[in-house]
């Protein structure tokens, strides 16, 4: 009896510990915010399905002359209607944007977990693709925040993208359980662990970084260790603020950078053997230590 019931209280904290993981990883939103009144940009709303059948929803928003197509990634709170900013942000840049939601957030259905965002990205993938004419290789740039920078990972180690942008994101999902979470023995109860460190190095496309020394949920040297992992690296730009805060909106640098990158490798599908383009990383000034 005595081991029954030590075996029922371990079950039980495994779940929970599982049930605690999803919901600091995936604490999407499934209720839609209204775009706000002053929101110009033509979009359309695109239903499609991932390969286990699970029906997923985005958006598409053209632009009458594109060259490509931007894949957005988003973080994992919320869903893709509070997302709407970056379309509207980019409407001087010549690409088309599809922004969508994982499994669990938005109107997309299912349970997301980390081979949902996995089979997630790539059926967006294909929506870019057929969008692009069905091509092999299509102009299509993928940008991905915080946990969208490993979904879209999940994808560029699987398809030709022309480039990826990263930014605020994580070398591993089990390196910020190690950190933030040890109590919770990580190494045996993490399930979604996300090895982006893993895979940026399998990435041949240019890439663009950007993370914030002030960021207080994804550490700073993870974004240096993950851009020192990268086999074509373009830019590393050192955003400011916190980690909501940090991004293109409060960093002009950033924000030409990006409409640099985009401009600059959709329309030509980049040499998988060219240098970097740009130092590694910037000089460490003293405040960052």
């Amino acid at each position: 009896m005595i081991f029954v019931g030590i075996l029922v209280v371990a079950l039980v904290l495994w779940f929970g510990l599982q049930a605690y993981e999803h919901r600091l990883i995936f604490p999407g939103s499934k209720m839609m915010q209204e775009p706000p009144e002053n929101f110009s940009r033509e979009r359309e709303e695109v239903e499609f399905c991932a390969e286990d059948g699970i029906s997923l929803h985005g958006w598409w928003f053209p632009h009458p002359e594109a060259q490509g197509v931007l894949l957005v990634c988003h973080g994992n709170a919320g869903n893709v209607s509070s997302r709407l900013w970056i379309a509207e942000d980019l409407q001087d840049v010549p690409v088309n944007i599809f922004i969508f939601d994982y499994r669990g957030y938005g109107k997309s259905k299912g349970i997301a977990s980390e081979k949902g965002t996995g089979l997630d990205v790539a059926a967006a993938w294909e929506v870019a693709r057929n969008r692009c004419g069905g091509q092999e290789s299509p102009p299509v740039i993928i940008y991905g925040r915080s946990l969208g920078g490993a979904v879209a990972l999940q994808a560029a180690t699987v398809f030709p993208v022309r480039g990826v942008i990263l930014e605020s994101t994580f070398t591993s999902i089990l390196e910020i359980a190690l950190r933030r979470f040890p109590w919770l023995f990580p190494r045996f109860t993490c399930r979604s662990t996300y090895r982006s460190d893993v895979r940026i190095s399998q990435v041949r496309s240019p890439i663009l970084m950007a993370h914030s020394p002030d960021d207080e949920i994804i550490p700073f040297d993870m974004g240096e260790a993950m851009y020192r992992k990268v086999p074509n690296p373009w830019k590393f730009i050192r955003l400011r603020g916190t980690h909501e805060e940090a991004g293109w909106q409060s960093s002009p640098e950033y924000a030409a950078a990006v409409r640099e990158f985009i401009r600059r490798f959709i329309g030509t599908e980049p040499d998988p053997a060219s240098r970097p383009l740009a130092p590694l990383l910037p000089p460490r000034r003293e405040s960052d230590s």
